[in-house]
C-alpha cells in the first residue's frame, strides 16, 4: 500500500492513464514498478514464515482451520502492510498478512475474548490482542459466539482512535469517549453481519451460513450501509463520489457528511470508511480506516525511506497497527497525500496536524504474492487510475 500512494504521476497530472500514446504506458508502468516493490517486501515477510528458503504455500501462510466453512462471508480478511521485517518472529506481530476470520484462528495467537464485556446485539463478542485496549494495538475484532465445537465467525471490525477525532462525526460515527491505560480513545466500527436479521450474540444456535456480503459503517449511530457492489448511480445517488483505482486495492469511493461545493475538502466532513471495488466484477475489495491526524508514532528518521522492509519504524508502539506508512499529507505533495485517493480537482483542509492516517482491510486477496500462485482477486487496476482521465494534481509537480 505504501508504495501504490506513490503511483501518481509526477509530470503532466492531468493526462488520461489510458488515453492512447506513450501517456498511458508511461503511467501504467509508474503504477507497476513501485507495487513491485511492496511485493517484494511481502515475499521477504512471508518467506520468514515458511521456515526454510523456499516460497510459502497458501496452506502455509494460513492454517485450514483459520478459514470459516466456505457458506461463511468474508472467508478471509487481509491487512495490507502487515510486520514486514523478515528478523523477527512472525508469530510475533498481531497481523500476518492473512486474518483469521473466526475465533478457532485467533484464540492463542494473542487475541483474547473479552470475558467481562457483554455481547454488543450489533456487532457481536469482542476479541483484543493481548486482552486489553491499548493504543498499540487499536483493533478490536467481533465475532459471534463459538457453539459447540463450531467456532464463532467474524462479525465486525472497529478501531480505535487515540487522541484527534473531528467533532462532527462524534456520535455520529464515533461513539463515546472512553479511557485505557493509555489515554482516552473513541471508537468507529464496521458490521459484516446484520444484527438486525440475526442474533449476534445466540450462545446456543450457530449463526446461519449463506450469509450475504454486507458492510455497514457505525451501527447504532449512522448506520451507513456500504453498497457491496459498484454500481455507480446507486453510490453516487447516495453522497458517494468516486476516486481513483489503486493497485492492490480497485477503486475508491469517498462520502462527506456536508454537500461538497467546491473546494477545499474539509477534512472533518470526510465519512471515516472508505470502500474499495474490483475493476473485474465490481464487488467490494474492502475498505480503509481513515483518521484526521498521525495515529502511528512514525520516527522522523524513517519518513523518506522507500523500502517498506525498512526497519526504521519497527518496534512497539510505533504503527499502532495503523498501515505501514508515515500516513498521507493533506497537501497534495511529496509521496504520500490523501489526494491520491481522488480523482480531479482536489484540495483537503482541516486535519489536526496535516496529516491523515490509513487502516486498510481487504476481502480478497488482492495483491499478487510472490512465490504464492496468482490469485483470481488481484488487482492491477487497468487500463487507468481514474475513468474520467483526470488525475489530482500535484501542488508541487
Amino acid at each position: 500500500m505504501v508504495d501504490s500512494y506513490e503511483s501518481i504521476p509526477t509530470t503532466e497530472p492531468n493526462v488520461s492513464v489510458g488515453s492512447g500514446g506513450d501517456g498511458g504506458a508511461s503511467s501504467n508502468r509508474k503504477i507497476f514498478i513501485p507495487l513491485a516493490v511492496i511485493l517484494a517486501g511481502l515475499g521477504i515477510y512471508l518467506r520468514g514464515q515458511s521456515g526454510d528458503d523456499s516460497s510459502p504455500t497458501v496452506a502455509q501462510v494460513i492454517d485450514e482451520h483459520e478459514l470459516p466453512e466456505a457458506e461463511h462471508w468474508p472467508k478471509i480478511i487481509t491487512k495490507i502492510n502487515p510486520n514486514m521485517n523478515p528478523n523477527l518472529d512472525p508469530n510475533e506481530g498481531p497481523f500476518p498478512y492473512f486474518l483469521a476470520t473466526n475465533t478457532a484462528g485467533v484464540d492463542g495467537k494473542g487475541w483474547k475474548k473479552s470475558e467481562d464485556v457483554p455481547c454488543d446485539p450489533m456487532l457481536g463478542e469482542e476479541w483484543l490482542y493481548n486482552g486489553e485496549r491499548s493504543s498499540e494495538h487499536s483493533v478490536a475484532l467481533y465475532f459471534t459466539p463459538a457453539v459447540g465445537d463450531g467456532p464463532g465467525v467474524l462479525s465486525a471490525i472497529e478501531t480505535d482512535y487515540y487522541g484527534f477525532v473531528a467533532e462532527k462525526l462524534i456520535g455520529l460515527f464515533f461513539g463515546e469517549e472512553k479511557t485505557s491505560k493509555d489515554g482516552s480513545y473513541r471508537s468507529v466500527s464496521v458490521a459484516l453481519r446484520n444484527g438486525d436479521e440475526e442474533n449476534l450474540c445466540d450462545k446456543e444456535t450457530p449463526v446461519a451460513p449463506g450469509n450475504p456480503a454486507y458492510v455497514t459503517i457505525s451501527p447504532g449511530m449512522a448506520n451507513m450501509a456500504v453498497p457491496v457492489t459498484e454500481n455507480e448511480v446507486e453510490l453516487k445517488e447516495n453522497g458517494w463520489q468516486e476516486g481513483s483505482c489503486l493497485p492492490g486495492m480497485g477503486y475508491h469511493w469517498e462520502k462527506f457528511i456536508e454537500p461538497v461545493e467546491g473546494l477545499p475538502y474539509k477534512a472533518g466532513d470526510m465519512v471515516p470508511i472508505v470502500p474499495m471495488y474490483s475493476t473485474t466484477d465490481k464487488s467490494i475489495n474492502g475498505f480503509f480506516f481513515a483518521a484526521t491526524s498521525k495515529k502511528q508514532h512514525w520516527p522522523e528518521e524513517c519518513l523518506e525511506v522507500g523500502n517498506p522492509a525498512s526497519p526504521c519504524a519497527y518496534g512497539p508502539g510505533k504503527l499502532n497497527m495503523w498501515d505501514f506508512s508515515p500516513g498521507l499529507l493533506e497537501e497534495s505533495k511529496g509521496r504520500f497525500y490523501m489526494c491520491s485517493n481522488f480523482c480531479g480537482e482536489c484540495e483537503f483542509t482541516g486535519t489536526d496536524d496535516g496529516w491523515f492516517t490509513t487502516m486498510h482491510f481487504m476481502f480478497k486477496n488482492t495483491f499478487p504474492l510472490p512465490g504464492l500462485p496468482m490469485s483470481p482477486d488481484a488487482e492491477f487496476c487497468a487500463p487507468g487510475r481514474c475513468r474520467s482521465g483526470i488525475l489530482p494534481t500535484k501542488v508541487d509537480a
